[in-house]
Order: structure tokens, then C-alpha cells, then sequence
């Protein structure tokens, strides 16, 4: 009853994954390609398989699932694909038939066993890779996951009340920030992460190495193809300042590289000429694309990588081998950073990025000094109370926003952190780095020279982040993970230390965390679709969310639903949703109703305010309204995000 219960449970997962599949989208022909391949390469193996009877059911319909989510995760990066190489989405399309080729490859090579623990998520590491671009990537890796905690033996065994309280802790963020679509990807992001890490953490250490391979596989074929892109394209200078490549942000790329870097001298092993044949073109793609990149806090974490490393080394021999290696290349760097249009040392970022500091660090202390502003505190500060600017700070920060068209990232993992989750949250973070960084020292004879390497590369990675903001980036989030759970063994980890929960304690963090992996992905595929279906009405806005492209060409939506939006939908799909209706309904009878509903409901009310203001001004006969408007918006808008549009 038990198996034919969980097999009824593996066809609802799939079937409501293939819906995702099918649902709105921008490449349609892509799409039918993805699913049409996956089944194609299935049936082949499945003949094949067939034959010597080598695989159960039950492992073959897994093997089916994983191709399908490898192939989604291609499908959602065509959607966007900044960079374009191939018409018709060709590169993209060689690369899911080879990683379609690489899954079924490792099928037949590992046990069942083995590739239940491992194979979903091999299909979902396209997703973490600098070039890659989702909405909404949370949604892949959550399927992945469900398929690996659903495979996994004993996995009640390895729930402990750390992890319970961390559970009810993202349950209260996940509360708090319900309405926000991006401060919920954030959290969902993180949570995936520790649950990644809790069950990643006990594998051996063979299974741990594919996922880094798969990971610098992964960085290796993109990092071709951004090469490629860069030098076919005719106005393409390397020297040249850039906030972007191909709209991925350079920052991202410089401290991406920087972990792919630790990860591949890491994967490193004597008498694997072919393997680490392949890790050393990694470093030399990580590289160049480092250099590119020209994020001198990236170089720098690189270079305080290498001394570290070379200090470490006992034999006088291998220092000298790597000092002549470490010296040119640093020459290389200094010299190309010189004659790169970008400044080595440029005092009016830094003061701007000092006001920023500023701005998230007395908005907190002011309005919310012990749990913060939530996860996406960004979009909160700019409207709060700044009369602790100076004038030079607020101009600062005011033309920032107006510059970069966004709202003041902190650019600083410890001053965004305080922000997002406040005192309570800061001292929690450095209660776990004190703690693990006192084990460290005191059982250092103990680690090997590769696991003092990780140590040095979170290490470099804490001092990294005091002049960015890319732990929470999809393209590093999952790097850490694995840096981490490589890390995690008996020597640092010391699990047997911490006591086990009763098994229906093991069982409601199970299915709390099932539910929150298939809840968002229902919430933010329905969002996503929904964004896809209406792309044609609507232009994305970084500080509306969505605004109208026209009033003449949303009027034959008028009389599709002229009610209220039920309680329960707003709540549910949160405001990202809710402001696409909103534009939806310009110049439609709806628009009044919908905004009357944005001030009972949505907390951006400078957001309302705006979108009021925009009605008011195209009534007839409203002028006292129009006063109001205006005066009740600037209240609410200090820097005049919003208010400058009406002016």
C-alpha cells in the first residue's frame, strides 16, 4: 500500500511539473524542442535499458523526470538569454542535448542509489552560472529537491533541532515578506541551500566531487560561450568600463570567478592528468573572465587567495614553483588594470557607496533595530525618515538611484544583513563564524591542506563582501553550499554532538519543507506565467514593478473581470501580481477598485500613492484630489522616486 501510495504521489509531483512546462511562455517552438528531446533521449535509453533489464521502474521514470527538469531549467534561460550567440537559441540548445547526454551517461554508470541522491541535482547546476538568467530559479531547484529528500534513505535520521529552529525562522521571514516576490526568492533561496547542505553533507566523498565537476562544467561551457560572444562582437573592446557584459553584471562576474578559482585548485588531484588537464582550463577561462571583469575586490580576494596558498605550503620547492608562477600573472593583472578605462582606486564610488552604508544602517537602528526590514530592505529604506542624512549623503544616494535606475543596494553583506534581519540576525551570523573559526584553529593539524583551502576561501569570502553583495546572487549561492558541504566532515562538523529530534518532529520539518518547495513553485510559476501571457500590454519597471505600455490597447481586457480580486488571491500571489493587474487595468473601470484595494492591502503604499497620483491626473474635475495626491505622495517619497514623475 506504502509503495503504490508513494508512486500515486511521484506521478501528481510530475504532473504538476509538466504544467509549469506547458504553461505561458515567450518561446513556445523552444519549448515543444526541450520536452520533445527529453522523451526522444528517454526512449533510446529506455530501449536500450530494456533489453538487459538493468533498472528498475521506479529508477527509470526518475531518470525521465531528471531530463525533463534539465531541459526546463534551458527552457526558463532561453526566456531571456542575454547573450544570444546562435540564432534559433542554438547554443542553448547543444548545451541541453550534451547535459541530456551527461545525465543518462551517469545513470548507466552509478547505482540507483546513487543517482537518486545526486541526479536532480546534476539537472538544475545550469542555473548557477553568471550568464544564466531566471526569474524565478527557486522553482527548478525545489523540484530538485523534493525528488532528492523523496529518494533519500533515512533521511529523518539527520533532522536535528538546528534545524527545526532554523525552519521555524524562515517561517517567520517567509511571513513577514510574504507580499514580496524578491525578498521571498532570497529567503526560498536560502532555505533550499540549507536543505541542500543537511542532506548533501553526510554523501561520500566521490558523490560530493560530481557536483563540483558538474558545477565547473557547467561555468566552463558558458565561460566558452561568453568568450566567444565578446570577440565576434565588433565593438567589443576588453579595456573598456563597463558596469555589464552582455547585462550580466561584471561584479557577479569577478566574484564568480573567484570561486570557480578556489573550487577547481581544489578539485585537483595527482595522477589525474586528464581531469586536471580540464580543471587547469578552468582556471584559465576563471581567469580571463576575472580580468574582464575588472572587480578589484574580486582580483584582490584572488591574489590574498594565492599568498595564503603559497604561505601554507611547507616544501621550499613548491613556494618557488608558485612564486614564478604567481608573479607575471600578477604583474599581468596590475598592468591590464592600469590601462583599463576603469579606475583602480575611485573615491567617488566609495563615497557613495559610504552613504549607502549609511542609509541602511540608521534606517534600521531607527525603525526596526532588532529584526530588521525583511529581505528585500532596498526597496523599504529610500521612503523612511532620512533627516539623519547629511545633505552631500542624500545627494549621494538620490543620484545613485537616479543613475542606476534602482533602488540602493547596500553593496556590503554586513550592512545589508543588519538591514534585512537586524541585531538579532548579525549576532547569530557571528556567533556561527566565531564558533566554527575557534574549532578551526583548534583542530588544524587535523585538516588536510584541501580543507584548509575551503576555510581560506570562506575566509577571503567574508572579507570579500565588505565592498559587494553577492552571497545571495544564484550564481554563488550554490558555490558556497558545496565549498561548505565539501567542508563538512567528522573533524569539523561533529554531528554525533548534536541530539537527533523525535521521529514526528523529523516528519513535520519533512513536510513543511515539501510544502514550502511546492507552494512557492505553484505561486511564482503562476506569476511568471501570468507575466508572459500579458507581456504584450505591460513593460517591467524597476520602481512600478509593471507600468502600461498604452490605455487604447488594454481596453478589450475591460469586461474580462470587473469584480474585486478575491482576499484570497491577493494574499496569495503577493504584489508582484497585483501591480500587473493594476497596470493591466489603466484607463478600465477596474483601476479605481484595484487601488482602493492596493491601500487596504499592499504594504508599498508610496507604490499606491504613486499609482493614484498617475489616476488623478487623468480625471477631469479633480484638482482638490490632485493636491491631496501630490501632498500625500510626498510625504511618502523623501528622494522623489516617484514624485519626480509628476512634477
Amino acid at each position: 500500500m506504502k509503495r503504490i501510495l508513494l508512486l500515486l504521489f511521484d506521478f501528481l509531483i510530475f504532473f504538476g511539473f509538466l504544467s509549469l512546462f506547458f504553461g505561458e511562455t515567450n518561446q513556445k517552438f523552444f519549448r515543444n524542442d526541450a520536452i520533445g528531446l527529453g522523451f526522444f533521449l528517454f526512449t533510446i535509453y529506455f530501449v536500450w535499458n530494456f533489453k538487459k533489464k538493468k533498472n528498475s521502474f521506479s529508477s527509470l521514470f526518475h531518470l525521465l523526470f531528471v531530463i525533463l527538469l534539465s531541459n526546463f531549467v534551458f527552457f526558463k534561460l532561453a526566456e531571456y538569454d542575454p547573450i544570444q550567440l546562435l540564432p534559433e537559441k542554438l547554443a542553448i540548445k547543444l548545451f541541453m542535448f550534451f547535459w541530456s547526454l551527461g545525465l543518462i551517461y551517469l545513470h548507466s554508470k552509478y547505482s540507483e542509489k546513487e543517482f537518486f541522491s545526486f541526479g536532480s541535482i546534476l539537472a538544475i547546476l545550469p542555473c548557477f552560472v553568471t550568464s544564466n538568467f531566471m526569474s524565478y530559479p527557486v522553482i527548478p531547484i525545489g523540484f530538485a529537491l523534493v525528488l532528492t529528500i523523496r529518494h533519500q534513505e533515512l533521511i529523518q535520521n539527520r533532522i536535528n533541532w538546528l534545524l527545526l529552529v532554523g525552519l521555524a525562522i524562515f517561517l517567520y521571514w517567509i511571513v513577514r515578506d510574504w507580499y514580496d516576490d524578491f525578498a521571498l526568492i532570497r529567503i526560498i533561496l536560502l532555505f533550499e541551500v540549507l536543505v541542500f547542505v543537511s542532506i548533501a553533507r553526510t554523501w561520500r566523498e566521490e558523490n560530493k566531487q560530481i557536483i563540483v565537476d558538474g558545477l565547473l562544467w557547467a561555468f566552463l561551457i558558458n565561460a566558452v560561450i561568453l568568450s566567444i560572444k565578446m570577440f565576434l562582437e565588433p565593438n567589443f573592446s576588453i579595456s573598456s568600463y563597463r558596469e555589464d557584459l552582455f547585462l550580466i553584471p561584471v561584479s557577479l562576474i569577478g566574484s564568480n570567478s573567484f570561486l570557480v578559482l578556489g573550487l577547481a585548485v581544489y578539485s585537483m588531484q595527482l595522477g589525474k592528468r586528464y581531469k586536471n588537464l580540464f580543471y587547469f582550463v578552468v582556471l584559465l577561462f576563471a581567469s580571463f573572465l576575472l580580468m574582464i571583469s575588472v572587480s578589484r575586490i574580486s582580483i584582490l580576494s584572488v591574489g590574498l587567495l594565492v599568498f595564503l596558498t603559497m604561505w601554507n605550503q611547507r616544501s621550499n620547492s613548491v613556494k618557488k614553483v608558485l612564486l614564478v608562477l604567481a608573479v607575471p600573472i600578477a604583474l599581468l593583472y596590475i598592468l591590464f588594470s592600469i590601462y583599463s578605462e576603469k579606475m583602480l582606486l575611485d573615491m567617488g564610488t566609495i563615497g557613495i557607496r559610504l552613504s549607502i552604508w549609511k542609509l541602511h544602517f540608521f534606517s534600521t537602528l531607527t525603525n526596526a533595530p532588532i529584526l530588521g526590514l525583511g529581505f528585500n530592505p532596498e526597496k523599504v529604506i529610500p521612503f523612511l525618515d532620512v533627516r539623519y542624512l547629511s545633505i552631500a549623503d542624500f545627494e549621494f544616494v538620490k543620484d545613485y538611484m537616479i543613475h542606476f535606475h534602482t533602488f540602493p543596494l547596500a553593496h556590503n553583506l554586513y550592512f545589508q544583513m543588519f538591514s534585512s534581519v537586524g541585531i538579532a540576525g548579525v549576532l547569530v551570523f557571528f556567533y556561527f563564524v566565531f564558533f566554527y573559526s575557534v574549532r578551526f584553529v583548534k583542530k588544524y593539524n587535523q585538516f588536510l591542506p584541501k580543507e584548509r583551502l575551503l576555510v581560506t576561501i570562506l575566509f577571503i569570502w567574508l572579507i570579500h563582501e565588505f565592498l559587494d553583495f553577492s552571497s545571495l546572487e544564484v550564481a554563488n549561492v550554490f558555490f558556497l553550499g558545496i565549498t561548505t558541504v565539501c567542508l563538512l566532515h567528522p573533524t569539523f562538523d561533529e554531528d554525533k554532538n548534536i541530539e537527533k529530534v523525535n521521529p514526528f518532529f523529523s516528519k513535520i520539518f519533512l513536510t513543511i519543507s515539501f510544502s514550502l518547495l511546492l507552494l512557492f513553485s505553484i505561486r511564482f510559476g503562476f506569476v511568471e506565467q501570468s507575466i508572459f501571457k500579458y507581456y504584450k500590454y505591460v513593460q517591467l519597471s524597476s520602481f512600478y514593478e509593471f507600468q502600461s505600455k498604452t490605455d487604447s490597447s488594454l481596453r478589450q481586457l475591460e469586461d474580462q473581470d470587473s469584480d474585486f480580486f478575491e482576499n484570497w488571491k491577493i494574499r496569495f500571489l503577493g504584489e508582484r501580481y497585483f501591480f500587473l493587474e493594476l497596470a493591466l487595468a489603466t484607463g478600465t473601470k477596474r483601476e479605481a477598485h484595484l487601488l482602493v484595494q492596493c491601500f487596504e492591502t499592499m504594504p508599498r503604499k508610496e507604490l499606491c500613492s504613486a499609482n493614484l497620483m498617475a489616476y488623478v491626473i487623468k480625471q477631469q474635475k479633480m484638482e482638490n484630489a490632485l493636491h491631496m495626491s501630490r501632498y500625500f505622495l510626498s510625504t511618502k517619497d523623501p528622494f522623489g522616486i516617484y514624485t519626480r514623475d509628476f512634477l
